[in-house]
C-alpha cells in the first residue's frame, strides 16, 4: 500500500500534469485565435501596439535582469575577495605562531644545554652529571610537549578561521543568489502584470470589431470547452485522492 508521502505526490503531481494541460490548450487556442486576428486589416494597428508594449516589457526585464546579475556577480566577487584576504590572514597568523614557537623551543633547548654545561663544570658542589643529564632531558622534554602543543593550538586556530571565512563565504554566495532570484522573480511579476494589462487592452478593442465576432464566439466556446474539462479532470483526481487517503486511513 503507498504511503501518505506517497500519495499526496502522486496527487500534487497529477495536479500539476492536468494544470500544464489546461494552460497549453488555452495557450494554443488563443494564439489560434490571434493569428487568425491578425489577418483582418482593422486589427493591424491594434496589434502593432500590443507588439510594442511587449518589447518594451521584454527590454525592461532584460534591463532589470541584466542589473541583477551584475549585482550579483559583484557580490559574489566581493564574497571572493573577502574569503581570500581571511584564508591569507589565517595562514600568516599560523605561520606567525608556528615560527614562534620554534623559537621558544630552540630558547628553551639552548637554555637547557647551558645550564647543563655550566652543572658540570661547576665542580663537586653542583649537582652530579647523571643529574645534569637528568634535568637537561626533563626540560629538553618539556620544550618539546610546549612546542608540540603550540603547534596543535596554531593549527587548531588556523582550523576556526579557515572554517569561518568558508561558512562566510557560503553565507555571502546564498545572500547573494537569493537577492538575484528575489529580483528576477520581481521583474518576472512585473512582466506578466504589463503583459495581462496589454492583454486585456487588446482584447477590449477586439473584441469592439464588428468583423471580429466570429472568431471570439468561437474562441469563447473553445476556452470553455477546456476550462470544463479541467474541472473534470480536477475533479477526478480530486475524487482518487480522496479514496486513496480513505483507504489508507483504513
Amino acid at each position: 500500500m503507498a504511503t501518505l508521502s506517497e500519495i499526496t505526490e502522486g496527487h500534487s503531481k497529477r495536479i500539476s500534469q492536468i494544470t500544464k494541460i489546461r494552460e497549453d490548450r488555452l495557450r494554443d487556442a488563443r494564439d489560434a485565435r490571434d493569428r487568425d486576428l491578425r489577418a483582418l486589416p482593422a486589427a493591424v494597428p491594434l496589434f502593432a501596439a500590443f507588439d510594442e508594449q511587449i518589447a518594451e516589457a521584454h527590454d525592461r526585464q532584460l534591463a532589470t535582469d541584466a542589473k541583477a546579475g551584475t549585482a550579483r556577480a559583484n557580490a559574489l566577487t566581493e564574497v571572493s575577495d573577502t574569503l581570500a584576504d581571511a584564508l591569507a590572514e589565517a595562514h600568516r597568523v599560523r605561520q606567525e605562531a608556528d615560527l614562534a614557537a620554534f623559537a621558544k623551543r630552540k630558547k628553551a633547548e639552548e637554555d637547557a644545554e647551558r645550564e647543563f654545561l655550566l652543572a658540570i663544570g661547576a665542580g663537586a658542589s653542583q649537582p652530579t652529571s647523571t643529574q645534569a643529564q637528568r634535568i637537561r632531558a626533563q626540560k629538553l622534554e618539556n620544550a618539546k610537549k610546549e612546542f608540540d602543543a603550540a603547534l596543535l593550538a596554531s593549527q587548531e586556530q588556523f582550523r576556526k578561521a579557515v572554517d569561518a571565512a568558508l561558512v562566510a563565504e557560503s553565507r555571502g554566495s546564498r545572500d547573494a543568489g537569493r537577492s538575484f532570484n528575489a529580483a528576477a522573480k520581481a521583474n518576472e511579476a512585473s512582466v506578466n502584470a504589463a503583459r495581462a494589462a496589454a492583454e486585456q487592452t487588446l482584447n477590449k478593442a477586439l473584441a469592439a470589431l464588428p468583423e471580429a465576432a466570429a472568431e471570439f464566439a468561437e474562441f469563447r466556446t473553445k476556452t470553455a470547452e477546456i476550462v470544463a474539462e479541467f474541472k473534470r479532470a480536477e475533479s477526478e483526481a480530486f475524487e482518487r485522492f480522496h479514496k486513496e487517503m480513505k483507504a489508507l486511513k483504513g
